[in-house]
């Protein structure tokens, strides 16, 4: 901590410290401080750690009290003006604008040789290490009958249902598909996989309509929505189930089969 005395408080204590000790050099040598420290505190009025200010106040005898300190600074206060002062210069000389673009080129660029590097030492691991990144960013809060955190109501819902037909599935489990890596909301029989969404808008089916071109080479693909939002995926129609009693009806009878 440093501390700002009050108007000239700070030049009188060290003049009286001078008188007693008899010199500049003495006081100096009393107190373990150099001694053109000692005669710049006496002529600026200037903010002292508190470690320092209390070597002088001990030589003197004197106690200081809270109407004589104008303010107390954290360690570092110093680093604090110096950044600020440095960010008014370049944004005068408009160097500080072209700086940060440069940092920002660097660190995207950092990041990508980190992105380029794991994926090339460990494909696997680093869309398992993304994806755990993700789901802290996330926020999944909700848990389901098996104890999985899940990402909203429907996916709950969902997953429950699967549970109470007695069927077993993973969730969100890393697939590959051409070279192609998904986490998918459900996996069953090792060979179906169930995507929910509750996204409002058209967009969505045209993303899904994608990843379903390229799962379907390997699995049976069924996407769950709520049955109010039938009008937004009739893109991808053949893979829809609309509402959770339709959903329920499938895996029955996918409850069924091998």
């Amino acid at each position: 901590m440093y501390i700002l005395l009050k108007n000239n408080k700070l030049q009188q204590i060290i003049s009286g410290a001078i008188k007693k000790a008899g010199s500049y050099k003495k006081l100096a040598k009393e107190i373990g401080i150099d001694r053109q420290k000692v005669w710049y505190y006496k002529t600026k009025n200037v903010a002292l750690s508190k470690e320092r200010l209390n070597r002088i106040l001990d030589f003197m005898n004197i106690k200081l009290n809270k109407s004589e300190i104008e303010k107390q600074l954290s360690d570092n206060w110093r680093q604090v003006i110096g950044g600020r002062n440095c960010v008014k210069k370049k944004l005068k000389n408009g160097t500080l604008y072209k700086q940060l673009e440069n940092s920002r080129r660097s660190i995207k660029k950092t990041l990508s040789d980190w992105h380029k590097e794991m994926k090339n030492k460990d494909i696997k691991a680093y869309y398992l290490s993304q994806y755990n990144n993700f789901k802290k960013i996330a926020g999944y809060k909700l848990t389901t009958e098996n104890g999985e955190k899940v990402r909203n109501k429907f996916e709950k819902e969902v997953a429950d249902i699967l549970r109470q037909r007695g069927i077993t599935y993973k969730y969100e489990p890393l697939i590959k598909v051409d070279n192609k890596y998904f986490f998918p909301d459900f996996l069953i029989k090792s060979n179906t996989l169930i995507e929910c969404t509750m996204w409002r808008g058209a967009d969505k089916a045209i993303k899904l309509k994608e990843k379903i071109g390229i799962l379907e080479k390997k699995f049976r693909v069924y996407v769950v929505i709520p049955e109010k939002l039938s009008k937004y995926y009739r893109l991808i129609s053949k893979n829809l189930v609309c509402g959770l009693d339709n959903f329920k009806a499938i895996i029955s009878n996918l409850s069924q089969k091998p």
